[in-house]
């Protein structure tokens, strides 16, 4: 939004310069993105001087010696090179510390000998034009003395281009920064009046142009139509091609500049009708038909849907409503007679007609922000009083307002002592007060300490009691905020667990030959709830983007998509890691848990003279054990996974929960036809392990350090015969508790480790047979092989006990 500063001051007395108003506009909350001086600004040094003496400079044939009265008393030596001056002339004298455009700063100079005490300007100089050739000669009726920008039209501006949030609506125009400013300056903001018109809703005033106008959307909530005759058409004032210059409109004809002029000025898009054009002196305002046509003033075919909404006479569309009007009504050099247009139209659908035609106009920028739903007729009359004034038209009859909004004001009831309560200091009450005052708000005061607020229809966007301490917060200024000592405990990086975590397995990952993967936290919801079911992922209400609708609940799916996209793009080095957040839900409850993934291939990509073996399960799971370590010393025991869309049956396994242990790992092949939906061809080998927050919440483990034994270990070997589909690893665990039940205290069990898994031959069907080594060893002395098979025979009637494993005979 371009607001020009020049165009500002018929609203209010702005009283500081550009620099300063910058830092105002940003303190409101109006960030300025960029401003651009015009001409020269107002300095106290810039005056009109009259010429009381010339004189040939003995030194230079080309300059002279002028001697220029700035004031009672006050003559000064200036040496000047026009020519096209004489005597008593009054011409611009920049004094001493006047900075000219282009940063040129005037002070005392000696030329060729001679002091100059200043310097008398020509209309290029003062950026008031392209003349360059002699001073500027004034009126002989301009003051001596007087500052110039008082004495004549110097053109000055300084145009901001502020950056407006969504919700601001009400500054898309001068007249809405104006109300701004006047708050915070706290000067008097003046508003333009309105004239001569009257305003009817109930029937057809007498004369209008149209017989009837007809509202058949939802879509369209009011419609007022205001008629000028006998206009004529021709060039905008000077000004008004200023103003709107400065803004970057270019400037048409008369009558179509004011309907922009007023647009810019309030924020209310109009538009302008050739009166004769509209057949059947009827308007209609509908949704268009699915693949109904318009011609846009840009010349362009356009094909509608039915989404859109149109403004029709009797015949065909004029206006695709709120974003462009059409060739068939537009106001050409012959037009005599106009119709103003002045509406509201829904912002939503505004917002979705402008996109899906690819059209984005000013219109259409301050439809899909909402508008001043209280002031639409008004506006529309004040295009009428200057279509009156500049084009020489006649106002014909009152104005007709088909509304549907209906009255709708928003009242709130408002406790003061909310300010300092979520602002923590007080802003005077009198303050408060005033600024609201001057925002447009009206105050009513209550018994109890109770306001009770209307919001001015400019402010959609103030809905509850929290948004007027920010409208009071903002104004009053947030470098007002009361500076207070506060204590914070600071946490190295090393006090952080979780910072720990992250970076060991970080260092320990890269070391394994893994490259680290950033991607997106959040997934499309279709896909999360084909692979996890559905209500398994926290969904956004209102998502950046369609497909990117919930929080990702796994890592898998954005390492798979770096896998494809570096296959994709020839890279063969596709080993993938990533640590970040996933949003389970555990307990019925959303929770945010940290999460490492990694994923590789079964085989390098790239093509090899030399065979290389295939990576397993057991690869994956070596890689994990290391990591899960970290928070758990005494691992429970792998499980097969058994119904899974991520993981391929029987191929995969887990261990841990998060409801328990606080921690759940899963490594293995994925599903095929997971890896096939990402154009994946080659097998894929995964883990992830998700680790509950309470976990870094716990007091590390100690680990503590004991010296090797130097005493020898005695080694027993034993064959079990067990169901097939029985877990190793659950056999591993089974024996280790029977073992231990079966030796003294200072006898360990070393290890227990598997040599042998078969099944065939000789043994029962649905049956394997597992040889399993135990390692018996005492740290404080030798161990007898007699009392070692004591506590092995006695842990092989312990297995078949408990466990109903028997062992292999």
């Amino acid at each position: 939004m371009k607001v020009s500063a020049r165009w500002l001051s018929k609203y209010l007395d702005v009283g500081v310069g550009e620099r300063e108003l910058c830092e105002v506009f940003t303190s409101i909350g109006l960030e300025v993105e960029g401003m651009e001086t015009l001409g020269t600004a107002r300095q106290e040094t810039l005056v009109v001087g009259e010429i009381k003496e010339i004189r040939q400079h003995p030194n230079a044939d080309k300059l002279s010696v002028c001697m220029v009265c700035v004031g009672p008393d006050d003559t000064r030596q200036i040496v000047c090179g026009a020519k096209n001056f004489k005597l008593n002339d009054h011409v611009p004298v920049a004094l001493p510390g006047t900075v000219l455009p282009g940063d040129f700063k005037i002070s005392k100079s000696n030329l060729r000998g001679v002091d100059s005490d200043g310097m008398m300007c020509s209309g290029k100089e003062l950026g008031l034009g392209e003349d360059h050739s002699g001073l500027l000669i004034l009126e002989k009726n301009t003051p001596i003395g007087a500052c110039l920008h008082d004495a004549i039209d110097v053109n000055w501006d300084a145009i901001f281009d502020l950056s407006l949030t969504a919700n601001r609506g009400d500054c898309l125009s001068h007249i809405g920064i104006a109300r701004d400013l006047a708050a915070k300056l706290n000067v008097a903001l003046k508003l333009p009046q309105t004239h001569g018109v009257e305003i009817s809703e109930r029937e057809r005033p007498q004369g209008h142009f149209l017989e009837k106008i007809s509202i058949e959307t939802d879509n369209c909530g009011c419609y007022s139509a205001i008629c000028v005759k006998n206009i004529k058409i021709g060039d905008s004032p000077d000004w008004m091609k200023r103003d709107l210059a400065a803004v970057g409109v270019r400037s048409i004809s008369n009558a179509v500049d004011i309907g922009n002029w007023v647009m810019m000025e309030t924020g209310q898009p109009v538009h302008v009708f050739d009166a004769k054009k509209i057949r059947g002196n009827q308007l209609t305002i509908r949704q268009a038909k699915d693949k109904e046509t318009i011609v846009t003033l840009d010349g362009q075919k356009r094909v509608l849907n039915g989404d859109m909404v149109v403004i029709c006479d009797g015949e065909r569309p004029l206006v695709v409503a709120g974003i462009t009007g059409s060739i068939d009504a537009e106001v050409d050099g012959n037009t005599a007679d106009i119709l103003i247009e002045s509406a509201y139209f829904d912002p939503d659908n505004i917002r979705r007609s402008a996109k899906a035609l690819n059209i984005s106009t000013e219109s259409s920028y301050r439809f899909s922000r909402d508008i001043d739903k209280a002031n639409i007729a008004n506006y529309g009359v004040r295009v009428a009083n200057l279509m009156a004034e500049i084009c020489g038209g006649e106002i014909v009859a009152a104005c007709w307002k088909v509304n549907n909004l209906g009255e709708k004001t928003v009242t709130i009831d408002f406790q003061p002592s909310l300010i300092e309560e979520l602002c923590g200091f007080a802003i005077p009450l009198e303050i408060a007060e005033n600024i609201l005052t001057k925002l447009g708000f009206s105050i009513e005061k209550l018994s109890g300490e109770i306001w009770k607020i209307t919001v001015p229809s400019h402010r959609p966007d103030i809905t509850c009691a929290p948004d007027i301490v920010s409208e009071c917060l903002r104004i009053y200024g947030t470098d007002k905020i009361p500076t207070t000592p506060t204590k914070s405990t600071g946490i190295h990086r090393e006090s952080d667990h979780s910072a720990v975590f992250r970076q060991n397995v970080g260092n320990y990952l890269s070391g394994q030959g893994f490259f680290e993967s950033y991607n997106f936290v959040f997934r499309n919801g279709n896909e999360v709830e084909n692979l996890f079911g559905k209500n398994s992922a926290l969904s956004m209400r209102n998502p950046f983007n369609a497909d990117q609708n919930c929080y990702r609940n796994s890592l898998i799916p954005g390492l798979l998509d770096a896998i494809k996209f570096n296959i994709q793009n020839g890279n063969s080095d596709i080993k993938f890691f990533e640590i970040g957040h996933v949003v389970l839900k555990i307990d019925e409850k959303f929770n945010e848990c940290l999460a490492v993934g990694c994923v590789m291939p079964t085989k390098p990509l790239e093509r090899s003279w030399q065979s290389v073996e295939s990576a397993d399960f057991y690869d994956v799971k070596a890689l994990v054990l290391p990591i899960l370590k970290n928070f758990s010393q005494g691992l429970a025991p792998f499980n097969p996974i058994k119904v899974s869309k991520v993981w391929q049956l029987e191929h995969a396994a887990y261990c841990g929960s998060l409801n328990r242990e606080k921690f759940q790992a899963t490594c293995g092949f994925l599903n095929v036809n997971l890896t096939k939906a990402f154009d994946i061809k080659q097998h894929v080998l995964a883990a992830e392990i998700v680790i509950h927050p309470a976990i870094f919440g716990r007091k590390p483990e100690k680990v503590s350090h004991k010296p090797f034994s130097q005493f020898p270990r005695i080694s027993k070997d034993l064959s079990l015969i067990v169901k097939l589909d029985e877990p190793v690893a659950n056999v591993e665990d089974k024996v280790m508790k029977a073992a231990q039940k079966s030796i003294s205290k200072d006898v360990l069990i070393e290890s227990i480790k598997v040599f042998d898994v078969y099944q065939g031959k000789e043994i029962p069907d649905g049956t394997k047979n597992i040889g399993l080594t135990i390692n018996y060893r005492s740290n404080g002395r030798t161990l007898m092989d007699s009392e070692i098979q004591v506590a092995f025979n006695a842990m092989q009637s312990e297995v078949e006990k408990s466990y109903g494993i028997r062992k292999q005979s």
